[in-house]
């Protein structure tokens, strides 16, 4: 038995207003403040123009994931009875008589069936029945893949590439998350079953993983897997029948009649292609290809565009391999100290690339360079006037290390005993003893040696 998936991504559309209203998006606000007449359907209200950041970055999404565009967007009429659904449809391009924004892509391998754009209805709490209009009328992406994926795992790492890659182009917001419904199936036609509204990488995998196996159980006692929507339950770790699976027709698709159909200009459509940056996965690959990065390092820095970008353009400056080492581990530890972001640090490349180029060239320790990485997090300053006017640049005076390498061994005659006896930590502490009178400035390497050969004497 051959397992088969396909996944319906939904994300919000990194935007300031709804789809077909001027509200305002915005997901602190308090319940049923960000709401009118049209996102409400209030009788008589009409919906407005789409919103063209919507329209652009749709667009956009459809383009940077190799799909190809069709030029007449209709939106529809998706009718099903719920109550966070007060006009009784949502408007959707996608439907009997429409055509998605986007078709026939394909990302890593994965072939994307569609890509299009639709309202999302409002938040219901079916426990107390209270409906929150905020949400209402907030646009939506769908990327629906083909059946291409064959395990769990599978589906986890490439919706992470997925989430990577639309941060480039910022078209779908990274604080509100994505959402997925999942199509598992273990027959050979893919008659498949639809858990709904998946919402973490996590049950995702869980979700999957389940729904096999009771599949499996199913044919292999000779039982039918029937074509059907269930829900996964988190606390339970299982899916849980919800209703026999829709068809089209069970939404009569109708075309909605108060918004004209929306022609895309191929020049129009060139337009947004050629403002779009090259994908993550392709900037990793050339990392490692032309600069012989660290596969590693080239992933980290390859997974957000401002890091990529500044690593770039330090890279051209230095040597490719230091600035991905220090930018991918320096750097994001003294974000992550700081708890600042990227965009929040006032220095720039300049900065960076003074403080590599004097790494570089040996005229500061490693261990300099990191103190002065972490003072610049604070504000930025010249680094070369700095390190000459604190004295940081590396000792030099051979004499001076050598009399600062026997002061340390003379007074830690219990770490070299215990290093003659095997213990390699015991050098390490001796060494730190010189780094730390040095305050950093002694090269780590010419110590050791020089300890080393003092250490051999006392054999």
């Amino acid at each position: 038995m051959q397992l088969k998936i396909g996944i319906e991504v939904h994300g919000y559309i990194f935007v300031d207003a709804k789809l077909f209203c001027n509200c305002r998006i915005d997901a602190e606000a308090s319940p049923n403040t960000t709401i009118c007449p049209v996102c409400t359907s209030q009788p008589g209200s009409k919906p407005m123009l789409p919103n063209k950041d919507a329209l652009d970055r749709i667009i956009a999404i459809a383009q940077f994931l190799g799909c190809s565009l069709n030029s007449r967007l209709l939106f529809q009429r998706k009718h099903y009875s719920w109550p966070d659904l007060p006009s009784g449809y949502q408007r959707t391009i996608s439907g009997t008589y429409s055509s998605p924004v986007g078709v026939n892509g394909n990302f890593l391998g994965i072939g994307i069936e569609e890509v299009h754009l639709e309202e999302d209805p409002a938040r219901w709490d079916p426990e107390t029945g209270f409906v929150d209009y905020n949400r209402s009328g907030y646009p939506l992406v769908e990327i629906v893949t083909k059946p291409d994926f064959t395990s769990a795992e599978q589906v986890r790492e490439w919706l992470k590439r997925l989430i990577t890659t639309l941060g480039y182009i910022r078209a779908v917001n990274p604080d509100s998350g994505i959402k997925c419904d999942v199509n598992i199936s273990i027959s050979p036609d893919f008659s498949r079953v639809e858990v709904k509204n998946v919402n973490s990488l996590k049950s995702i995998v869980s979700a999957i993983n389940y729904e096999a196996k009771r599949q499996e159980k199913l044919v292999s006692s000779g039982r039918r897997v029937e074509l059907e929507t269930r829900a996964w339950v988190e606390q339970l770790q299982e899916t849980v029948f919800m209703r026999k699976k829709e068809l089209a027709m069970d939404y009569m698709f109708i075309p909605e009649p108060d918004l004209p159909a929306i022609h895309v200009s191929e020049r129009y459509a060139a337009s947004i292609r050629k403002a779009l940056p090259e994908k993550p996965h392709e900037k990793m690959e050339r990392y490692i290809g032309k600069l012989r990065i660290d596969r590693a390092d080239a992933e980290i820095l390859s997974s957000e565009i401002l890091l990529a970008d500044l690593f770039e353009r330090v890279a051209a400056k230095v040597n490719p391999v230091l600035a991905a080492r220090w930018l991918r581990r320096e750097l994001l530890r003294v974000l992550n100290y700081n708890k600042k972001e990227l965009q929040d640090l006032e220095f720039d490349e300049s900065h960076i690339i003074q403080l590599l180029r004097l790494v570089e060239q040996g005229r500061i320790t490693d261990e300099v360079g990191k103190k002065i990485l972490e003072k610049l997090a604070d504000k930025p300053f010249d680094v070369e006037a700095y390190v000459k006017d604190e004295g940081l640049l590396v000792l030099s005076d051979v004499s001076e290390l050598e009399r600062l390498c026997d002061e340390a061994v003379n007074s830690n005659r219990k770490a070299v005993s215990d290093y003659m006896k095997g213990e390699e930590k015991a050098l390490n502490f001796i060494v730190g003893q010189v780094i730390a009178r040095t305050k950093g400035r002694a090269d780590p390497r010419k110590v050791r040696e020089i300890i080393l050969s003092r250490v051999a004497l006392h054999k």
